[in-house]
Formats: structure tokens, C-alpha cells, sequence
């Protein structure tokens, strides 16, 4: 509910443990009278991400909060439309009726505001997740036709990743065929490169916590343009 620190409303974010990039990120673009409470789940288990995030849920009711946000890029994990609605299942399930968005989710929320078609993917670790990635948003659509990987090996060494190494990523996907690019894997930290990147490339650029959090306030009716964080953030409407 709203409180003296958020009036406009308290957002409990879910993030991993293994992450130290995104709480300041979401702190960074938390607009006035919004209360951000962060909540932690163990991504040490690759394959048992999903699993972690629901044991850690009702924590997070302990806020009292307006929307929940579960900040992990599940697609990366052989994932399918299909097991994405059963997750969304077994959220609602814990979360006591408060209204809830997932990473995944508002990014295929973003890609469909911003009009995308054919998307170029990065993914911080290996082929196999951005492959993932590219089958997922197919499902939804998209063409997905470039991908690139950093081949990061542990969750632990994401934030670690040079700018310029992020920077030759997104060249190696740059491909004129493509209206718009996709980062997913929050610990990448890549909220405050949005707006560099979509001016050296010319077009939008979903990255995946800036994407989840601008997708929430809109779920709860905060409507405030966001600058300084690339286009998407920019519009007021979602378009699902």
C-alpha cells in the first residue's frame, strides 16, 4: 500500500542474490513517490532460477506492496509461451492477489510498444540462452534472426563485463535487417548505455531492467515519462 516513503505506491522488486547492479539501477529511475523494497532469490542453480524466485515470493509481501516485479530473465532457460502462462500461475498463487509483472513478460511488452519486428538478441552467457532467447520471442512473433553471447560462465562475473565489451556485442548483431535490439540478463547493467547505444545504432534498444520497471509503473498507473533512459521509457502507454 502507499506509504510515507512511496505516496504514489511501494514496488517490491525480486533480484538476485548473486547481483550487486540492480538496485541502484532501479533506483536510478524511480520516479518521485515511488518506494522500491528489494527482495533477493538464489540464481546459484542455473537450471532452478524459477524455483528460487517462488520460494523467495512471500517475503516479499512483507511491504505491503502495490506490485511485485520478478527481475530475472527466465527465457534464457529453454523456456516456451506455454510455461511462461504456468509460471505466471504459480506466482499469482503466492502472491496474495497483489498484481505482479515478470522481466519476461514486459519485454515482449516493449518490443510490441516500440512496433519491433526483427530484433537482434544479446545474452550475457552462452549460446545455448541466447538461443533460447531467439525460440522465445519467435513464439511471440518476432523475427529473431542475429544473436550474440558473451560467454560469461558464472552469474557471479556478469557485472564484471567492460563497457566495451558490451559495446562489441551490440556491433556484432548491428545487421541493417534489424529494426530493434533485445539485451536480456539484468546483471549485464546496462540502464544508464540506453541511450548511447540507441544513438549509435540508430534504434531502439529493449534491455531488460529498464524494460521490467518502466512495464511496472505502467501496470500501476504511473504514467511519467522516463528520460534519460532510451526511448521506451519515453512512452506512457503499454501495448500488449
Amino acid at each position: 500500500m502507499p506509504d510515507r516513503f512511496g505516496p504514489r505506491g511501494v514496488v517490491a522488486v525480486m533480484i538476485p542474490a548473486q547481483n550487486a547492479n540492480m538496485q541502484p539501477e532501479y533506483e536510478s529511475m524511480r520516479p518521485d513517490g515511488i518506494n522500491n523494497q528489494m527482495y533477493r532469490f538464489d540464481i546459484s542453480v542455473h537450471d532452478k532460477v524459477a524455483e528460487a524466485v517462488l520460494d523467495a515470493l512471500p517475503a516479499a509481501l512483507g511491504c505491503y506492496p502495490d506490485m511485485i516485479i520478478t527481475g530475472n530473465s527466465i527465457e534464457m532457460r529453454l523456456w516456451s509461451p506455454e510455461r511462461q502462462a504456468r509460471y505466471r500461475e504459480e506466482i499469482a498463487e503466492r502472491v496474495d492477489g497483489v498484481p505482479f509483472v515478470t522481466a519476461t513478460d514486459a519485454c515482449v511488452a516493449g518490443l510490441r510498444t516500440l512496433g519491433a519486428r526483427r530484433i537482434g538478441v544479446l545474452s550475457p552467457m552462452s549460446e545455448e540462452y541466447s538461443r533460447s532467447v531467439q525460440e522465445y520471442y519467435g513464439r511471440f512473433g518476432f523475427e529473431a534472426p542475429h544473436a550474440t553471447w558473451l560467454e560469461v560462465e558464472e552469474s557471479i562475473d556478469i557485472i564484471k563485463v567492460t563497457v566495451d565489451r558490451i559495446l562489441d556485442a551490440f556491433k556484432r548483431i548491428d545487421h541493417d535487417d534489424v529494426d530493434a535490439f533485445l539485451h536480456v540478463g539484468g546483471a549485464l547493467g546496462m540502464v544508464g548505455m540506453i541511450e548511447e547505444l540507441e544513438a549509435g545504432l540508430g534504434r531502439p534498444v529493449v534491455t531488460v531492467n529498464a524494460a521490467t520497471y518502466w512495464y511496472a509503473l505502467r501496470k500501476l498507473g504511473i504514467t511519467d515519462p522516463m528520460p534519460g533512459f532510451g526511448r521506451l521509457l519515453m512512452n506512457e502507454s503499454v501495448a500488449e
